[in-house]
């Protein structure tokens, strides 16, 4: 039942459930170390310095260096890393918390770390098709190694997306937005001068589009049903989809996935219920424009009533919904919309006769559900007796044998008393009187609809009727008397009366 609520609600297939939990969404910074060092220290701060965070660093070959008291030094704001020997290549840095701003990243060796960013400013934006970044370094020379990298969409992680090793310590850059797939795109500047390196996020994400990027999808709508939250979208021919969540506050990806279904459900740890979701249409060489939706996991109040009875002889069955000003309500029938964003009250349904999935909802504002669900059948046609026995009946047995079938779940009574019923059949013996015996079969239906059959059992005796036999033998007898009274009088006469 569970599954039928979802599909009457969305009309949609379901998709397998993805799981996402807190540190997925960490912001995720490239670092490239142009030198090996025998004992490199991380630097990492951040914008809002209220905020806490965590922070994970993996060296090149893809090991993961935990922070703890024991390799890390923490600060108001940031944190510095020991991350012991240190090989040349990618370092990839997870910084992990809720409204964090912009972050800082420099590296080097412990003995002459920088205890300061020497990039002082680092703004990225997407306009015209293009990509175009600004930058200020406080450096000694007149040129340094300046490296941007893409982070945090589609298959690609992050990467870089322009570089000049002989750039200005304040310069300019731009990029096509057809270098990287539609999608919000973390950016970070990395410049080394030399003898250290510094890294610097941009403040936001930033929307890039393709320029072949086919349109948004339609009708997104986003929500939770009974806790679980679910986005659902308008088909396309193709039938091939991006799905993105992003952090709620940072907008970092936690899950980037295809699907081929339209409806897409999702499972969050206990202690998160929001999270922030894009679909976009995969057009293969381009993925397609989208925006970014909220979906939050509440339990909106307010219920919906429903008869207690199954099934009925009636057409309207009466609902009453009961939800506060800040939710509505609405029903489908049969899978087809005939009530929304109805306000409490009594509602009465329209059904035609057979067996009917009514499935109503009440709807908070942040497009959350709950739900439930009543089967109903409209039933006006009495069920059928069957005998096997004939409509009148003549026997000079002491009982007779009633037969017979109805639809199964009905209610049989003879002459009064129910019988037990066998998928539908029935079979009782009945003791007869001499003479007539009317003999009533009644079949009940959940519904309240009856069918009544009447047949007669008329009981003769057992030797057949008695006026066959007994009115013979009363004018025998009254003849015999006749005789003898006659013959008894002759024999009383007189002599002379004889011979007259």
């Amino acid at each position: 039942m569970r599954r039928f609520v979802l599909a009457l609600l969305t009309a949609l297939a379901f998709t397998p459930i993805i799981t996402a939990n807190a540190e997925s969404a960490a912001r995720e910074v490239s670092v490239y170390l142009y030198r090996d060092y025998a004992d490199c220290v991380f630097l990492v701060s951040w914008e809002n310095a209220k905020q806490n965070a965590v922070v994970k660093i993996k060296d090149p070959d893809g090991a993961e260096i935990e922070t703890n008291e024991r390799n890390a030094e923490y600060r108001k704001g940031g944190m510095s890393v020991s991350v012991g020997p240190a090989k040349s290549g990618y370092w990839t840095v997870y910084v992990t918390g809720e409204s964090l701003g912009a972050i800082n990243i420099s590296g080097g060796s412990k003995s002459s770390a920088a205890q300061y960013n020497a990039v002082r400013s680092f703004d990225a934006e997407a306009s015209g098709g293009y990509i175009n970044f600004k930058w200020d370094v406080t450096a000694e020379r007149d040129t340094v190694n300046v490296t941007i990298n893409a982070a945090g969409f589609g298959d690609y992680g992050s990467r870089a997306v322009w570089n000049d090793y002989s750039a200005s310590g304040r310069g300019a850059a731009s990029v096509s937005a057809d270098e990287l797939l539609t999608g919000l795109y973390s950016f970070s500047i990395q410049v080394y001068d030399g003898n250290e390196q510094y890294t610097l996020s941009a403040d936001e994400p930033i929307y890039v589009k393709q320029s072949n990027a086919p349109a948004k999808l339609e009708g997104v709508k986003v929500g939770s049903i009974d806790g679980e939250m679910f986005a659902v979208w308008d088909a396309r021919a193709n039938n091939s989809y991006m799905v993105t969540l992003y952090d709620r506050e940072t907008l970092a990806v936690i899950k980037t996935e295809r699907t081929d279904s339209n409806f897409y459900q999702i499972a969050l740890a206990d202690e998160i219920d929001k999270v922030k979701f894009s679909a976009a249409e995969d057009g293969g060489s381009a993925y397609g424009e989208f925006d970014v939706y909220e979906i939050v996991r509440s339990a909106p109040a307010g219920r919906i009533v429903f008869p207690d009875y199954s099934s009925t002889r009636e057409s309207l069955v009466a609902v009453k919904v009961d939800c506060p000003i800040d939710t509505t309500a609405g029903i489908y029938l049969d899978g087809t919309l005939v009530l929304d964003d109805a306000s409490a009250g009594d509602y009465d349904l329209n059904l035609s006769e057979g067996a009917h999935e009514v499935v109503a909802f009440v709807k908070d504002t942040n497009g959350s559900m709950k739900t439930f669900s009543k089967s109903i059948t409209v039933d006006k046609t009495p069920p059928v007796v069957n005998l096997n026995n004939p409509d009148s009946v003549t026997t000079a047995a002491g009982s007779l044998v009633i037969e017979g079938s109805t639809e199964p779940n009905a209610v049989v009574a003879i002459n009064g008393v129910e019988q037990e019923l066998g998928l539908g059949g029935f079979m009782a013996k009945l003791a007869l009187e001499n003479g007539v015996n009317p003999i009533s079969v009644a079949a009940y239906d959940l519904a309240g609809n009856k069918s009544v059959k009447t047949i007669t059992a008329e009981r003769t005796n057992a030797l057949g009727d008695w006026t066959v036999y007994v009115a013979p033998g009363a004018a025998f007898i009254l003849l015999a008397a006749w005789y003898a009274f006659l013959n008894k009088k002759v024999k009383g006469a007189k002599p002379d009366e004889k011979a007259d």
